[in-house]
């Protein structure tokens, strides 16, 4: 029993430390998508301003469901 409560410890710190990841590339993926938004002139630019916030939506709903997870992993060590 208290071996399995190391590898869900395990498992949880791994989540985390992926939802840092997570949130930073969505924080530089909305910084660059807010800048490009300055210059749309160019079609170019229109075309990673979209990419940029369709990649954020994606990344959004990954980190949501990850924490999610985590806060069952959570309530399953409580238990």
């Amino acid at each position: 029993m208290k071996l399995q409560k190391e590898k869900i410890k395990e498992k949880l710190a791994n989540l985390r430390n992926n939802q840092t990841h997570t949130w930073t590339a969505m924080l530089v993926t909305i910084s660059g998508s807010l800048t490009l938004l300055q210059s749309l002139e160019k079609f170019m630019n229109k075309i990673l301003f979209s990419i940029g916030i369709l990649l954020f939506i994606i990344l959004l709903y990954i980190y949501l469901n990850r924490n999610e997870f985590i806060e069952k992993i959570i309530q399953k060590i409580e238990d």
